[in-house]
């Protein structure tokens, strides 16, 4: 499912790309409509009635409440018995529904691979008005060629975010595994529906604020007993962009996770995901946290 508020140009992207997949199962793409009504709920019925004629879509209409809520409404709407989470600014490559499908066993929740492009308005730039089979074309020169950074184009080079270094390297075993739970990232991750609505889906408290309610879910599935899985071959890339309160609206939802699980390894957040977090930050920060009553050795 994919939520989507405005910006449909990214959305036409991603669509595009999710109609190529390889060896894909049965699956349909829910999109949850989050946009007030007017130009942006205009401009998305032309980019769902587009998308139409490449891949099984159905437009679902959001609560406007935030990204949790959005993503609760299309879990609840979607028939499969797993639910992929895939953000409306992430382009995957043509493998990834067989990946997840491949992935796919009890007592897991799963995340992809998950990439940034610091390029993406000169991209998207490229490819404004242009058919959909350009869209497809870009993508996959997005997922093939050179490592990234390697004598590539630079509209192609590629870049993994603190989060994502840390969840890679924490399951890897380079960096000690200080949080168990960190793995559900919104963007790109899988979760089977009966555990979603066992668990109680995304805690939808967090409202329109930006941030960590993602995060939050994952640390309830695991507390439900599921372990993460990374499924590297579910490949996304993020069409990165600006966003001016960024940190500010973090910080808020960081103090709100912080409150509803006060345990070593959340309140250590900020050094992972702040402006100069890093994955040794978090590591060492969670280490020299204060005990909280009730929470001590809990990571």
């Amino acid at each position: 499912m994919v939520p989507t508020r405005g910006d449909h140009e990214r959305l036409r992207f991603a669509l595009a790309c999710l109609a190529v997949q390889t060896g894909a199962p049965p699956h349909e793409v829910v999109v949850v409509d989050d946009n007030d009504s007017g130009d942006d709920a205009r401009a998305l019925a032309s980019v769902l009635e587009e998308a139409r004629r490449l891949l099984p879509v159905r437009g679902v209409a959001g609560p406007g409440r935030g990204r949790a809520a959005a993503r609760n409404t299309g879990a609840a709407a979607a028939d499969a018995p797993w639910v992929v989470f895939l953000d409306a600014d992430v382009v995957v490559g043509p493998g990834f529904l067989r990946a997840y499908a491949d992935a796919v066993r009890p007592g897991r929740f799963l995340h992809g691979r998950l990439r940034e492009l610091p390029s993406a308005a000169r991209l998207l730039a490229r490819l404004r008005g242009a058919p959909l089979s350009a869209a497809q074309e870009a993508g996959a020169a997005l997922h093939t060629g050179p490592a990234a950074g390697a004598g590539r184009d630079p509209l192609r080079r590629t870049m993994a975010n603190a989060l994502e270094r840390a969840i890679e390297s924490m399951a890897a075993g380079t960096l000690p595994d200080v949080a168990p739970w960190l793995g559900l990232v919104g963007a790109n991750s899988a979760v089977d529906k009966a555990t979603w609505r066992r668990t109680g889906g995304f805690d939808e408290g967090f409202d329109r604020v930006w941030g960590c309610e993602d995060l939050e879910f994952g640390l309830r599935l695991h507390e439900a007993g599921l372990r993460r899985h990374l499924v590297p071959e579910a490949h996304g890339i993020h069409l990165s962009h600006a966003r001016p309160d960024r940190w500010e609206q973090h910080s808020l939802n960081m103090d709100r996770f912080s409150v509803l699980h006060p345990r070593a390894s959340v309140r250590a957040l900020a050094a992972l995901l702040g402006p100069s977090g890093t994955p040794e930050r978090y590591v060492a920060a969670v280490g020299t946290a204060d005990p909280v009553s009730g929470s001590a050795g809990t990571p």
